[in-house]
């Protein structure tokens, strides 16, 4: 077996041959620069996370905006009038006729009584036996219908000369009613007609509205076909 030759000890450095051992090592290829680490993102601020406020709108497009946008509706009642200005409500005719009747005091009853002629009672009674009634019913009904323009005129004021002072002669039904008149209307007749207060105004009175209903019912019977 061939000897193995000694090692000798390199005791100096050949740069030369370095030189071209640096030479035949293979190029290692650049390496790409490292990106920094990104950094956390920061926490936003109450600012930042506040909306941004819008600028601040002109006083005419607000006014036009604010025309628009309202609701059309009907037309409002006008606010009521001051009551101060407010003119007295009219009065009726009832009303007028209350204040006359309070102007005028309490009421008074007129009682008068009379007698029909005979052939005014026989056509009442045959309207009666056609109405199924009383014959003094007949006679209620027309003079309820005559009452209020009897009592107008007595209001009014009568004169003396205006009551009959004749009697019938030809009397055969009897009649009595009784009329409401003011204590000055009664006042009024009393010295109209009995000045000196002898007979009462009953009498006088009586035959006053006898003369006013006789035509009346004439007319009343005739209406009714009798």
């Amino acid at each position: 077996m061939a000897k193995l030759k000694d090692r000798g000890m390199v005791l100096k450095r050949d740069d030369s041959f370095a030189a071209r051992l640096d030479v035949a090592k293979p190029v290692e290829a650049p390496r790409p620069a490292e990106k920094p680490a990104p950094k956390p993102p920061a926490k936003k601020s109450a600012e930042a996370s506040a909306p941004t406020p819008k600028p601040a709108e002109k006083p005419k497009e607000l006014a036009q905006r604010t025309v628009v946008s309202a609701p059309i509706t009907a037309s409002e009642p006008k606010s009521a009038p001051d009551s101060s200005t407010t003119q007295e409500p009219r009065k009726t005719t009832e009303d007028m006729k209350a204040t006359v009747e309070a102007d005028r005091g309490p009421n008074v009853k007129l009682r008068v009584t009379f007698r029909c002629p005979t052939d005014l009672a026989e056509r009442a009674t045959a309207c009666a036996e056609k109405a199924r009634c009383p014959v003094s019913a007949v006679f209620r009904k027309a003079m309820g219908e005559l009452r209020p323009q009897l009592i107008e005129r007595i209001e009014a004021g009568i004169e003396y000369t205006e009551v009959p002072s004749e009697r019938m002669t030809d009397a055969s039904h009897p009649f009595d009613t009784s009329m409401m008149i003011s204590q000055a209307a009664y006042d009024r007749l009393a010295k109209e007609i009995d000045p000196e207060a002898m007979t009462g105004i009953e009498a006088p009175m009586s035959r006053w509205a006898r003369a006013q209903f006789l035509p009346h019912f004439d007319a009343w019977l005739s209406s009714k076909g009798h």
